[in-house]
C-alpha cells in the first residue's frame, strides 16, 4: 500500500510517504514554509520512493483542529491532488495523530491531549490505545484551560502544546499526570495508522467532503444560540 500524508496543524509541519519499502518523512521547519514547500517535498518523497502520484492508494491529511492557516494548506493541497489523480482522501484528526505519536514514541496508552488554540483556549481530547489501536474516547473540545480536567483511573500522559502555553491554569492537571509531553506536535507519519484503517473500511472522502475541522466556529455558534 502506498499512502501519502500531510500534517500542518501546528508550528512544525511534515509530509510522510509509506510504501512497502518503509516510511519516508520530511519536516517543514517554520509555518511559512508549509505553503511554499509542501508540494516540493511531496515530489522529493515520491522521487525517492520511485513512484508517481498515480501509484498512491490514498492521501491522508491532518484535518485539525489546529492552526487555521496550516489546516487550509493541507486541505487545499490534498484536495488538489485528489481531483487530479482520483486518489481517495483520508482526513484524520490531528489530536488523534498527536496521541498516536505519544503512544508510539513514549508508550502513552492513555493520553489527555491538549493543544494551544490561542485566544485563551485549548483544543482537547482523551485518547486510549486498545489492542494496538489508538482511539479518541468521547469528543474533541474547544474550551478554556480551566475547563480541562485530569483523567481518572490508570496512569496517563498529558500531551501537547496547551500544557506549555497554559502551565499555570493547568497546574493541577499536570501535577497528577504520569508524564507530561508539552513539546510533542502532530506528525504526518502518525496519521498513517488511522488512514490505513479508514481506507480498508471504505471511509475515504471525496474532495468536496474532505474538510478541515476548526471547532471554533462550532463553539461560537453554540454560544450565540
Amino acid at each position: 500500500m502506498n499512502l501519502l500524508a500531510f500534517e500542518t496543524s501546528s508550528r512544525i509541519g511534515s509530509v510522510a510517504l509509506e510504501t512497502p519499502a518503509g516510511v519516508l518523512v520530511r519536516e517543514l521547519g517554520v509555518p511559512r514554509e508549509q505553503t511554499e514547500r509542501l508540494l516540493a517535498m511531496t515530489d522529493e518523497l515520491l522521487a525517492a520512493a520511485g513512484i508517481g502520484l498515480q501509484n498512491l492508494d490514498g492521501i491522508a491529511f491532518g484535518r485539525g483542529p489546529g492552526s487555521f492557516t496550516g489546516l487550509r494548506v493541507s486541505v487545499a493541497v490534498a484536495q488538489g491532488l485528489a481531483v487530479v489523480t482520483g486518489v481517495p482522501l483520508l482526513p484524520v484528526s490531528s489530536l488523534l495523530g498527536l496521541a498516536e505519536r505519544a503512544w508510539r514514541e513514549a508508550g502513552c496508552r492513555r493520553a489527555l491531549v491538549c493543544v494551544d488554540a490561542h485566544m485563551g483556549e485549548v483544543y482537547s481530547a482523551v485518547a486510549e490505545c486498545r489492542d494496538g489501536t489508538v482511539e479518541i474516547v468521547g469528543g474533541e473540545r474547544l474550551a478554556a484551560p480551566t475547563e480541562v480536567v485530569a483523567l481518572e483511573g490508570s496512569a496517563w500522559c498529558a500531551v501537547g502544546s496547551g500544557f506549555a502555553a497554559y502551565a499555570e491554569p493547568l497546574a493541577a492537571v499536570i501535577r497528577v499526570a504520569e508524564r507530561v509531553l508539552p513539546e510533542l506536535v502532530p506528525s504526518a507519519e502518525a496519521l498513517l495508522p488511522q488512514a490505513k484503517r479508514d481506507l480498508a473500511a471504505g471511509r475515504a472522502a471525496s474532495p468536496s467532503a474532505a474538510l478541515p475541522v476548526y471547532l471554533r466556529e462550532q463553539t461560537a455558534w453554540r454560544r450565540s444560540s
